[in-house]
């Protein structure tokens, strides 16, 4: 393999392996409950399946920001500024998602703790301006920035539109599936994020094959 392909390699690897991680962590997660109460409950009895939980939304959100590198290399020809604009804004909230997972092996912990204290300690946690602003912020930055990279993707032609609508919309479900606590909505949001994101890498493959033919 020539080693100057090796990061293309990863890009387009992510868009596969991000959306798929995303959905085998919902199927690990004991429970989808949004209150701070409902999660220790279903954590502590399931220590394990939230670890692998955890771990899971941590290599998703981190392999989000490759993937948003080949999303940005197939479309910033076509449609420079809402590609541009929106893969910036997408991981902006990337970054702020994996810094999310991260938070969920403090509540791992929590479980084992005094249950009051630790109650009283999340509810601080998630009742605070500072942590609230922050995610708030990622969020609003993971939606804009798709629907303008969906947008661009589409209009160019990039993709097709239904798998460049696919993008925002999986992202936009998946941020209210843990909003209000469903499974299904998270486990659509991962088919829907698997189509659109399948579809970009069959298309980045494909440009990748006609830029360099194979050499028979």
């Amino acid at each position: 393999m020539n080693s100057q392909r090796l990061p293309e390699l990863v890009n387009r690897s992510s868009l596969v392996l991000a959306p798929t991680l995303v959905l085998a962590s919902v199927v690990a997660m004991p429970t989808a409950a949004s209150s701070a109460a409902d999660q220790i409950t279903a954590i502590g009895a399931h220590p394990g399946r939230w670890y692998a939980f955890t771990l899971l939304s941590l290599v998703s959100s981190a392999l989000f920001v490759p993937a948003l590198i080949a999303l940005l290399e197939l479309g910033r020809e076509e449609a420079p500024f809402r590609t541009i604009v929106g893969v910036g804004l997408c991981a902006v909230g990337a970054f702020v998602a994996v810094a999310d997972s991260g938070t969920q092996l403090v509540y791992w912990q929590m479980a084992h703790g005094d249950r009051a204290a630790m109650l009283a300690l999340a509810h601080r946690y998630e009742h605070a301006a500072g942590a609230t602003a922050f995610f708030t912020v990622g969020g609003f930055a993971f939606i804009i920035g798709a629907v303008l990279l969906g947008l661009g993707l589409g209009r160019a032609r990039v993709l097709p539109v239904w798998a460049a609508a696919c993008i925002p919309l999986g992202i936009i479900v998946n941020i209210v599936g843990f909003a209000s606590g469903s499974r299904p909505l998270l486990i659509a949001s991962g088919i829907i994020l698997m189509l659109g994101f399948g579809r970009a890498a069959g298309t980045a493959q494909a440009r990748v094959a006609v830029v360099s033919p194979a050499v028979g």
